[in-house]
């Protein structure tokens, strides 16, 4: 791979200080690690990746306060590069995210962004986007993007992550010019329905009016083929309609697309065998109770052969496939990729981006 990759920068030189930021970006990526921050939400989403998992790690006592102090401090000698921050609502437990914030470098945190995190978190905040504020009505209990928009507006920290399904495919224009007028970067994601989710579809249960509430009656929000080339089309309109403000590329687009499995996924098992987010290796998975967890990846229930969501996507990239040394201009693909997923991921963007990077701001 690396003789591949020195022939494509020898044939195109100019090449080269991109993938000098390629590496950059890809070095902070190099010890990740998963964090719980919280067991608590203010919403009901729909197939919520959180409570529609039966065997979600429960936590009976969490640590106090100065445990996560010293918790963050350990993990900054161990020398994690990149922070995760998940769970139910991390932006309900502020006090965890300003000791991690003190200790680590790099974080990304996923929030609904119904509550304004503190400004001396300095850590990247992915807003979830579930479509406009009727389909939010709809899928989450409660009309919340407005709120979101309004408590993020102008904040550099912020990207909202748009959570495209085969029910939201049509508020995707209304979102990205409310996302525009409120200076906020959109990405997107794909939902992927957990285990838990699809099995209660598939023995006909009732609405438990929780976090299983349209399913029974629309079943499960998966994508067909067709469906797959109209959220195709949609990430093409947004990328073409918002350059400025939609953090995506065309190979990305197609890789969360793509039809059948996104990832290689064991005939014995059912789990796929190379995602880059599965909990292996140096990738650690802690519970709030900050201890390590054997969990198979960053959303544990999640039914690897539905799954398209944007982390697994994104983090099983680091290395370029064989289908991106083809030629040169695969090659660039990959090149834009590596950039945008700094944009998504990282805050601050490192100096690079001013001085290698096209158009960095």
């Amino acid at each position: 791979m690396l003789r591949r990759c020195n022939a494509l920068l020898s044939e195109v030189p100019s090449f080269r200080p991109r993938y000098e930021l390629a590496k950059h970006v890809i070095r902070i990526f190099r010890r990740p690690a998963f964090y719980e921050m919280s067991q608590r939400c203010n919403l009901w989403c729909e197939g919520c990746y959180y409570f529609e998992n039966e065997d979600r790690l429960k936590v009976a006592v969490e640590r106090p306060q100065p445990d996560w102090q010293d918790f963050f401090e350990a993990e900054k000698a161990r020398g994690v590069s990149m922070a995760y921050f998940v769970g139910a609502e991390p932006a309900l437990e502020q006090q965890r995210l300003l000791a991690a914030t003190k200790h680590l470098k790099h974080g990304k945190i996923g929030t609904n962004g119904t509550i304004r995190i503190d400004p001396d978190i300095a850590f990247r905040i992915g807003i979830s986007v579930w479509g406009d504020d009727e389909t939010d009505t709809d899928l989450r209990g409660g009309s919340v993007l407005g709120k979101a928009m309004r408590n993020y507006a102008g904040d550099d920290r912020a990207v909202m992550l748009f959570t495209l399904s085969p029910w939201n495919l049509h508020t995707v224009p209304d979102v990205m010019k409310a996302s525009q007028d409120h200076g906020l970067a959109v990405t997107f994601n794909l939902f992927s329905p957990t285990q838990t989710y699809l099995e209660k579809i598939a023995q006909g249960l009732s609405s438990d009016e929780k976090f299983f509430r349209i399913a029974p009656e629309k079943g499960a929000p998966s994508f067909t083929t067709d469906e797959l080339a109209r959220a195709s089309d949609v990430m093409t309109s947004a990328m073409e309609d918002f350059p400025d403000m939609t953090l995506c590329t065309p190979a990305f687009r197609d890789l969360i697309t793509q039809l059948g499995p996104m990832f290689d996924i064991d005939p014995e098992t059912n789990i796929a065998r190379d995602c880059g987010s599965r909990i292996q290796g140096a990738l650690k998975y802690f519970s709030t109770n900050l201890q390590a967890e054997n969990v198979k990846c960053c959303t544990p229930n999640v039914d690897c052969k539905e799954c398209r969501l944007y982390s697994g996507a994104w983090s099983s990239q680091f290395i370029p496939s064989a289908q991106f040394l083809q030629s040169a201009e695969m090659f660039e693909q990959w090149l834009d990729m590596m950039e945008m997923l700094g944009r998504v991921f990282i805050y601050p963007l490192p100096d690079i981006y001013q001085t290698l990077g096209s158009d960095a701001e």
